[in-house]
């Protein structure tokens, strides 16, 4: 009987040392899994938000956040800090093992994912309501184009990628004071070069003086825009300028490429639960080793 019970306790001890060390292989796999993630995570974060930071100070407006949703470098501001702030956590979390840093880090993505998943439901079923809040976004784009650097950038770079003008139609164009017809500029009833279909050089004054009008018959008030009937023969057709709108086009692209975009988010969200998933499973094999290899 006491033979049994010594060979039982050395069994017990060789399978309690087993134990240790398979957790603590599994554990450093984890663990420095974890950390190679956030630090990349944070390192995106903290570049995202020194471009913001760079961005708001050039232009002298730092806190100025009224126009977010038409300043790019407001919005990787905010998205950089978020990023930043998750990946902090969850890279100081697997590097010292801190279960509550490791709990904010886990707790921190699955709030991001939920509002992730409630903004894509959402702007499935409102579509035409959020349609309508881009349209007003774009129509402020619009009207702050010659005010904003970092705006007009990002204006330009979707006219030309999806070889478009304006919201609706190249007319928008007059929305904004420079381009609007009847003023003394020399964008008078012009449009962005990036509106301009060419190919091999810009010419930043390809847009310049488009349409043909009257001043008696369009300048009488501020509110008339000249239609796009009044396009120059030369310019009409498609062959010097994009005259579709960006709001019909972007649509179509994102239908049409909806696989792709529905893969992108599918991705984004693989690396977001299994960023939880790590933490999870780091903060499991800490308190297993705690509890001296036997925790459940």
């Amino acid at each position: 009987s006491s033979g049994i019970n010594a060979e039982y306790g050395e069994w017990c001890r060789n399978k309690r040392e087993n134990n240790k060390e398979t957790n603590m292989a599994s554990r450093t796999f984890v663990k420095y899994s974890l950390f190679a993630f956030n630090i990349l995570f944070w390192l995106m974060g903290t570049f995202l938000l020194v471009v913001g930071l760079w961005s708001k100070t050039e232009k002298g407006n730092l806190m100025d956040f009224n126009s977010m949703a038409v300043d790019p470098a407001t919005v990787l501001l905010v998205v950089g800090a978020l990023m930043f702030w998750i990946g902090f956590f969850g890279w100081v979390g697997a590097l010292r093992e801190n279960v509550k840093f490791l709990m904010v880090f886990g707790v921190s993505l699955v709030i991001l994912f939920l509002a992730e998943a409630a903004v894509g439901i959402i702007a499935f079923i409102m579509k035409e309501k959020v349609k309508e809040v881009v349209q007003e976004h774009m129509y402020d784009s619009i009207k702050a184009y010659r005010d904003d650097s970092d705006l007009r950038d990002a204006v330009n770079v979707a006219q030309r990628t999806f070889k478009c003008c304006g919201v609706k139609s190249f007319t928008d164009w007059q929305e904004n004071a420079y381009f609007k017809c009847c003023n003394e500029g020399i964008e008078s009833c012009g449009v962005p070069y990036s509106c301009c279909n060419i190919t091999l050089q810009v010419n930043l004054f390809c847009g310049v003086n488009i349409m043909d009008y009257k001043q008696d018959e369009f300048c009488k008030s501020n509110q008339t825009f000249v239609p796009s009937s009044n396009l120059k023969e030369d310019y009409g057709g498609g062959k010097h300028i994009y005259e579709d709108g960006c709001l019909d086009t972007m649509e179509g692209w994102f239908n049409k490429n909806l696989y792709y975009v529905g893969g992108a988010a599918l991705g984004v969200a693989i690396v977001q639960v299994g960023g939880v998933w790590l933490s999870q499973s780091l903060i499991h094999k800490i308190k297993v080793a705690a509890a001296g290899g036997y925790y459940k």
